[in-house]
């Protein structure tokens, strides 16, 4: 049906069509007093022909203001798709033999592997007596009355069903989603395509679209790009609207096959929200039991990838002891087939934290297995052991601290550090009480800078810098008069070229707002710092409940040195626990710096973490500085002693070691952010390059080859690093997704760095173990939010027969409207010339001017 309407666009009584009329009303007004004054010079005829043509302009010229358009409606018919997803992630490889009797009978009858219309109203029983918790009745009254055949037939049917339950034992969820999509007693795939377009979707961590006779076949084997030991719940409302540019269909609906696990960092419910609000229903059919299955399973490792011979480093992990209450669990820690130690407990029923010393008296790399016995009816078995590997380096992590008094934030640093045996602690105290009786004061008071002379034949690499035995320079509320323009300048190419780490800890007397050095404002990773004072007297509370408390930022989460437990979340919960602060500098971030922990207002302010930053990273040439806004993180020993303190400090000294041993030359140090990773892991691989190095080459390119070590001669993938954004100095790039092995990574550059010796990285790639498997059981409560936020339903694989009357109509009806501006057409230009010229051509003809 099409509908037409004009309409005058302009028709509103605003100044410009006010102004419009009165000029064509005066207009009009001309035209009559030239008419009367033509009547003496031209014909009656001619008069009139003029004074018609003349108002025919004038009118076309009124609807040009008002813009008239000509509008039409009509209705189209579309014919929208239906995107059926199904969850191929590894959980879904789960077998739940689990599951009570309800649920397999249950499901038993949604498969049709057993039930007719004969038999359908005596499984109805058998369900309402499990459900019961109560034996089902076998045999019906009216069936017989003979004991021996009762007994016979409850037998045989009871065997019939075990046999059953033991065929869906064997199934994964995955088969049993393939299943009820193309079971050829209840086929819905091919129902749902005969209501129209269907689209099936793979999901995991990523989403591929398939055709239905790769469904058909086993679904062990999926691409790549699908991530299977991720679960992604968005990835598979990806696909949100329809797609009137390209001629696709409109989305009408989503049906998703699925156990419910999502682990990404989405909400998938927000996504669903979306959904309902463009009417595209989620019909989320729930796969998999929701009772928890007996399993043990290693959650989380927490070790360093590096740490220092005879260090005693420390391996966490975190144990899942489901369904095994009051059992003995035995953890073993392997290297090779030798057992380095064992440890048992017994079982709560929820996760256990155990530690582990490992041997670092070896150099190189160390490999380790960390396993736990299989117990008989584990749901699976290939979460119970775990590989890891950590290197072992001979070496001390070099710090200088820098202070000039020997206020609360150096006492108890200087003594966390002193007593750390793989750091080398020297320290220069500037102010310190001195009586003369010594021949010297008890610590250094001066900042000692001797710069060796670099020989002529000196290698690229070996050139001597002030401070180059030093890993980390730390420097606290140290004045003007003992830190001068010429201090900072050396602190700048330790720095700079030499990959070295500095701390700069915020002060109140000083540090950095009495300093006026250009060097020191550079190195700052932010400006205008300002103090920030909450030590006032409405602070009379606990000292672990007052103050500003520490929030991590993503990055922040992500990096070693903030880590104090090796789940994310407990770690988030020590950071929000600890003590408070009563004073920092607040300032604005530069560009380039991340802050890694920001402050949050006593008051409940909402945060800002750009403005709010209180430990702030910035890369500055190889190396990195780290600003940290307060004075007081020895508060956070409160009540815990060492733990949180020393671990912070310890961490940050090994931290900047490893920068600062990073493969390269005295131009450019190259690293990866984790030389130990999972398949399918990210790891950024980083040139830092000198300042003065890309002055002199500003369009130096760096490649990074990756070789299979293994195979020497053979490159297995090629890469260029990029120049980063505010970064001139950086540049990196993520590398490929890489198969399990070991690898070396080499830096070339063009142009090539003369008598520079090869640049090389190692790289370890582990089999994953997911974190999938540390949870087997489904979602459903998160798939019944995303169904009624969007408008749709769960549904079970015994209610799917409900999709055919839930499902909405494929067939949509849409208005389209369509118009043609009548007003700026060529024909309404034409027809006004063509009238003015017309008149022009008679006034002439007739002798008029």
């Amino acid at each position: 049906m099409i509908e037409r309407h004009f309409q005058f666009n302009g028709f509103e009584w605003s100044g410009w069509t006010i102004f419009s009329v009165c000029a064509v009303v005066a207009a009009f007004v001309s035209i009559v007093m030239l008419f009367r004054y033509e009547r003496r010079l031209v014909s009656s005829s001619i008069g009139n022909i003029l004074i018609t043509l003349r108002i025919a302009a004038l009118i076309l010229i009124l609807l040009t203001f008002l813009e008239p358009v000509l509008t039409w409606s009509f209705n189209v018919n579309k014919t929208g798709r239906l995107i059926v997803a199904v969850d191929v992630s590894d959980s879904m490889n789960t077998q739940d033999r689990h599951a009570s009797e309800l649920e397999k009978l249950r499901l038993a009858r949604a498969l049709k592997m057993i039930g007719n219309e004969q038999v359908d109203s005596r499984l109805d029983r058998w369900e309402a007596a499990y459900a019961a918790d109560q034996e089902p009745p076998w045999v019906d009254v009216e069936e017989t009355a003979n004991p021996e055949k009762r007994e016979e037939l409850a037998a045989s049917r009871k065997a019939n069903l075990e046999a059953i339950f033991a065929d869906i034992d064997q199934l994964t969820r995955k088969e049993i989603a393939q299943k009820l999509l193309l079971n050829p007693a209840n086929p819905i795939l091919d129902k749902l395509q005969e209501r129209g377009q269907v689209d099936v979707v793979l999901f995991a961590g990523d989403a591929v679209t398939t055709e239905k006779t790769i469904l058909e076949k086993s679904l062990s084997e999926v691409p790549d790009q699908v991530h299977m030991e991720l679960s992604n719940l968005s990835q598979a409302l990806k696909n949100t609207g329809s797609n009137d540019d390209t001629g696709e269909a409109p989305i009408a609906g989503y049906i998703l096959l699925t156990d419910g696990r999502d682990n990404s960092k989405l909400n998938p419910v927000t996504m669903a929200k979306q959904l309902g609000q463009m009417k595209v229903p989620i019909y989320p059919v729930v796969v998999g039991t929701d009772h928890q299955p007996k399993d043990i399973s290693i959650a989380d490792l927490d070790y360093p990838q590096t740490a220092f011979k005879d260090d005693r480093p420390l391996l966490k992990a975190r144990i899942g002891t489901n369904g095994y209450d009051g059992q003995e669990i035995s953890v073993i820690l392997k290297q090779g087939e030798q057992e380095l130690a064992v440890k048992r407990f017994t079982s709560s029923g929820v996760s256990k934290l155990l530690e582990f010393e490992l041997d670092s008296g070896k150099l190189g790399r160390q490999e380790f297995t960390l396993e736990t016995e299989v117990l008989p009816g584990e749901t699976r078995d290939d979460n119970n052991n775990k590989n890891f590997a950590i290197n072992i380096v001979d070496d001390k992590s070099h710090v200088l601290l820098v202070e000039e008094t020997a206020r609360w934030e150096y006492r108890f640093l200087h003594h966390a550090l002193e007593r750390d045996k793989r750091i080398a602690l020297e320290q220069v105290l500037f102010e310190q009480p001195y009586m003369g009786l010594l021949p010297q004061p008890f610590f250094p008071n001066q900042l000692k800078i001797n710069v060796p002379v670099a020989k002529p034949n000196d290698e690229p690499g070996t050139k001597a810098h002030p401070f180059a035995e030093q890993d980390l320079i730390i420097i606290g509320d140290v004045s003007p008069a003992h830190l001068e323009e010429e201090n900072w300048k050396h602190i700048q190419t330790f720095v700079g070229d030499q990959g070295g780490t500095l701390v700069l800890l915020a002060g109140k007397k000083y540090m950095p707002l009495e300093h006026r050095s250009p060097t020191l404002n550079e190195l700052l990773p932010l400006k205008t710092p300002k103090a920030i004072d909450w030590n006032q007297a409405n602070f009379k509370v606990p000292p672990d409940e007052r103050g500003m408390r520490l929030r991590l930022t993503p990055e922040g989460e992500a990096e070693p040195l903030l880590q104090f437990d090796a789940n994310a979340e407990i770690n988030r919960d020590i950071w929000q626990d600890l003590p408070g602060h009563l004073w920092f500098l607040q300032g604005e971030l530069k560009p380039g710096a991340n802050v890694l922990a920001y402050g949050v207002s006593p008051f409940n302010a909402p945060p800002n973490e750009k403005t709010d930053g209180v430990i702030i990273h910035r890369q500055y040439g190889s190396g990195q500085v780290i600003w940290i806004g307060i004075d007081s993180t020895w508060r956070w020993r409160f009540r815990v002693g060492d733990r949180y303190h020393h671990r912070f400090w310890g961490q940050l000294a090994r931290w900047a070691a490893k920068n600062k041993a990073s493969a390269g030359n005295e131009f450019v140090k190259f690293s990866l952010s984790k030389t130990d990773i999972d398949a399918g892991e990210i790891t950024t691989a980083s040139a830092r390059w000198t300042q003065e190095y890309r002055e002199q080459f500003p369009d130096v390119k760096s490649t990074v080859s990756i070789i299979k070590a293994s195979e020497p001669d053979k490159v297995v993938a090629s890469l260029e690093l990029l120049n980063q954004k505010n970064q001139p100095l950086l540049q990196e790039a993520n590398l490929p997704a890489l198969p399990e092995g070991e690898y070396q990574l080499k830096l070339q550059t063009t142009p090539p760095i003369a008598g520079a010796k090869e640049i090389t990285t190692p790289l370890f790639v582990h089999s994953v173990k997911t974190i999938e498997l540390g949870n087997l059981t489904s979602n459903p409560q998160l798939l019944t939010e995303m169904a009624e936020s969007s408008g749709g339903k769960l549904l079970t694989p015994q209610t799917i027969n409900e999709l055919m009357e839930l499902l909405p109509s494929l067939k949509q009806e849409t208005t389209k409207q369509d118009e043609i501006s009548v007003w700026d057409h060529w024909f309404f230009l034409i027809l006004i010339m063509g009238i003015l010229t017309v008149e022009w051509a008679i006034r002439k003809l007739n002798g008029l001017p």
